[in-house]
Protein backbone atom coordinates (compact mmCIF):
# COMPACT_ATOMS: atom_id res chain seq x y z
CA UNK A 1 0.00 0.00 0.00
CA UNK A 2 1.22 3.47 -0.80
CA UNK A 3 1.45 5.90 1.83
CA UNK A 4 -0.79 7.51 -0.16
CA UNK A 5 -3.10 6.01 0.14
CA UNK A 6 -3.48 7.29 3.64
CA UNK A 7 -4.15 11.02 2.71
CA UNK A 8 -7.57 11.45 3.79
CA UNK A 9 -9.49 13.68 0.57
CA UNK A 10 -10.42 15.73 3.58
CA UNK A 11 -6.92 16.23 4.27
CA UNK A 12 -6.31 14.28 7.58
CA UNK A 13 -4.41 11.36 8.00
CA UNK A 14 -6.31 7.93 7.41
CA UNK A 15 -3.86 6.42 10.26
CA UNK A 16 -5.84 8.56 13.15
CA UNK A 17 -9.31 7.93 11.80
CA UNK A 18 -11.34 5.86 14.20
CA UNK A 19 -12.71 3.95 11.59
CA UNK A 20 -9.42 2.96 9.78
CA UNK A 21 -7.43 2.11 13.35
CA UNK A 22 -10.35 0.19 15.29
CA UNK A 23 -10.48 -2.59 11.72
CA UNK A 24 -6.91 -3.00 12.16
CA UNK A 25 -5.94 -2.45 15.82
CA UNK A 26 -9.08 -3.47 18.84
CA UNK A 27 -12.13 -5.63 17.40
CA UNK A 28 -14.40 -4.50 20.92
CA UNK A 29 -13.92 -0.98 19.73
CA UNK A 30 -14.84 -1.68 16.21
CA UNK A 31 -17.74 -3.82 17.41
CA UNK A 32 -18.98 -0.32 19.82
CA UNK A 33 -18.75 1.26 16.77
CA UNK A 34 -21.24 -0.84 14.32
CA UNK A 35 -23.05 -0.90 17.35
CA UNK A 36 -23.58 2.90 17.64
CA UNK A 37 -24.51 3.53 14.03
CA UNK A 38 -26.57 0.20 13.65
CA UNK A 39 -24.31 -1.21 11.54
CA UNK A 40 -22.42 -4.90 11.22
CA UNK A 41 -18.90 -5.30 12.19
CA UNK A 42 -17.58 -6.29 8.63
CA UNK A 43 -19.24 -2.44 7.89
CA UNK A 44 -17.20 -0.61 9.73
CA UNK A 45 -14.08 -0.64 7.48
CA UNK A 46 -11.54 1.35 5.41
CA UNK A 47 -8.37 1.12 3.49
CA UNK A 48 -8.10 4.97 3.47
CA UNK A 49 -8.89 7.59 0.93
CA UNK A 50 -6.67 6.92 -1.33
CA UNK A 51 -8.25 2.85 -1.54
CA UNK A 52 -11.38 3.12 -0.97
CA UNK A 53 -13.30 0.21 -2.39
CA UNK A 54 -17.23 -0.30 -2.71
CA UNK A 55 -17.24 -1.64 0.94
CA UNK A 56 -14.90 0.58 2.92
CA UNK A 57 -16.73 3.21 5.37
CA UNK A 58 -15.69 6.34 3.75
CA UNK A 59 -17.49 5.86 0.25
CA UNK A 60 -20.37 7.24 2.57
CA UNK A 61 -18.61 10.40 4.05
CA UNK A 62 -19.54 13.77 2.28
CA UNK A 63 -16.12 15.29 1.39
CA UNK A 64 -15.40 11.67 -0.49
CA UNK A 65 -18.81 12.49 -2.28
CA UNK A 66 -18.06 16.09 -2.67
CA UNK A 67 -14.79 15.71 -4.76
CA UNK A 68 -16.05 12.61 -6.38
CA UNK A 69 -18.97 15.33 -8.19
CA UNK A 70 -16.47 17.84 -8.53
CA UNK A 71 -13.88 15.26 -10.31
CA UNK A 72 -11.02 15.72 -7.97
CA UNK A 73 -9.41 14.19 -5.57
CA UNK A 74 -8.59 15.85 -2.13
CA UNK A 75 -11.01 19.27 -0.84
CA UNK A 76 -9.57 22.44 -1.88
CA UNK A 77 -12.26 24.30 0.46
CA UNK A 78 -8.68 24.86 2.93
CA UNK A 79 -9.24 27.78 5.36
CA UNK A 80 -6.81 30.19 6.70
CA UNK A 81 -6.84 30.73 10.19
Amino acid sequence: MSIMNLVGRCGLYCGACVIYRAERDNQEWRARIANSYNCGTEQVRCNGCGALTSECWGNGCKIVLCTREKGINYCMNVRNT
